[in-house]
């Protein structure tokens, strides 16, 4: 990792800021993405290997050139692409809104259906994150039978993104490509459409929109929800009994690793109640 002597205050304001980051301009046509202090290092350097890999195996137009240093914060400076995350396209194009549950299924079967050996292994991740503090309100007992029924899944190689919604994929109306590779695994493609079906039904929504606004794009997404679903289903035949069990194992990833306060008491719910079924 490089250690660069640059001032922050030298930034200019960024271009975008999400919950675990903000991105910069920064030399040519080069992006500084700018990991809060409190990031777990070990995600940023997956992020980085992830990114890498789907950028080699053509799943991503971003290219990244590596980590660097910034006082007490990462970085890791990425190709730009052009264009916007799909829901502000649809904001500006509202016709656009129409196409983007069959767009999101070819770019996610394209990604489904590409191999990889370098990416952390999903089923491991979920066993991992087990033994996180966000999961520690769980008992021995259900630690046990969640570790029972995560054996009874299946494993594989395909490449998982697990935060896949229109936020995290960018178009100019011409192509599209998927960013933002933080929490990539390799698995079963079910696993991913789980993620995807909690993101777009269940998942909080950007923080400090007003009312109005949230509502509007709260029944945007539904819409896309079940679009999408229908979609990847007559385009792969997936199964809803192939998906079902997958939940469980994106609940507690959810909440272990990206372990956000006003979900926590939620999640914990779900989580129970998934064990549950």
């Amino acid at each position: 990792m490089r250690v660069v002597n640059y001032p922050p205050e030298r930034l200019d304001s960024p271009l975008f800021t999400s919950r675990s980051s903000e991105i910069y301009a920064w030399e040519g046509s080069q992006l500084l993405k700018l990991f809060n202090a409190e990031v777990d290092p070990f995600l940023i350097e997956n992020e980085k290997i992830n990114t890498i890999e789907a950028y080699e195996k053509g799943v991503t137009k971003v290219k990244c050139y590596g980590l660097i240093q910034i006082k007490n914060r990462t970085g890791m400076i990425i190709e730009s692409v052009s264009g916007k995350p799909l829901i502000s396209l649809a904001g500006s194009y509202p016709t656009t809104a129409f196409g983007v549950p069959k767009l999101m299924v070819e770019l996610q079967t394209q990604l489904h259906n590409t191999q990889t050996n370098i990416i952390r292994s999903y089923n491991e991740m979920v066993i991992t994150t087990l033994d996180s503090q966000p999961l520690s309100f769980l008992t021995k007992t259900e630690k046990d039978n969640i570790l029972v029924k995560l054996a009874k899944l299946p494993d594989g190689n395909s490449i998982l993104h697990l935060d896949y919604h229109p936020d995290n994929i960018m178009s100019d109306r011409q192509s599209a490509t998927i960013i933002d590779w933080m929490t990539a695994a390799r698995g079963v493609p079910a696993a991913d459409v789980a993620a995807t079906l909690y993101l777009l039904n269940e998942g909080e929504m950007i923080p400090g929109l007003n009312k109005a606004v949230a509502m509007a794009l709260e029944t945007v997404r539904k819409f896309l929800c079940k679009r999408y679903l229908k979609e990847y289903q007559k385009t792969t035949g997936m199964t809803d009994s192939e998906i079902a069990p997958w939940r469980l194992p994106f609940l507690i990833v959810r909440l272990g690793v990206w372990n956000i306060d006003s979900e926590v008491l939620i999640l914990q719910e779900k989580i129970r109640a998934a064990l549950n079924e």
